[in-house]
């Protein structure tokens, strides 16, 4: 049985480097954040809000981002992250992740939520049409 669900759409490899461990000899736990942001910004450009930012002053706030560790990672090493929506507010998402090693394991899972802004107005706005349906879109095939 796979440890991704299918409706995690949208994937990145990752080689760790060196220098992303800790003093305990593993990945330090920041980079899975970090790795998180790297397939989020993959999954926020594919529906379109990278674009929306840059044509309407209208993007996201993080507004949450969670992780559990759930098997040391050591270099040298290859991850796998994947991410998907799971939930469509009236101005939210939500995102789940898996993070793989290459045996095909998770080594961590989370989740965030994201606020549609808009960045003129410094205020959320709901989530527009457009992204609402590349999500379907996305998310169905």
């Amino acid at each position: 049985m796979s440890a991704v669900p299918a409706h995690l759409v949208q994937h990145l490899d990752i080689p760790i480097a060196w220098g992303e461990q800790d003093a305990f000899g593993h990945l330090n736990n920041v980079f899975m954040f970090r790795y998180m942001e790297s397939v989020r910004m993959h999954y926020l450009e594919r529906i379109g809000v990278l674009r929306s930012l840059a044509d309407d002053g209208v993007g996201v706030l993080l507004a949450s981002t969670t992780c559990d560790y759930l098997r040391p990672v050591h270099w040298p090493a290859t991850l796998h992250a994947h991410t998907g929506c799971t939930r469509v507010g009236n101005t939210s998402f939500t995102l789940e992740y898996v993070i793989t090693d290459a045996s095909g394991e998770a080594v961590a899972r989370g989740s965030s939520v994201q606020v549609m802004y808009d960045y003129q107005a410094n205020t959320k706005v709901p989530v527009p049409e457009d992204i609402r349906k590349a999500i379907e879109r996305i998310q169905t095939h």
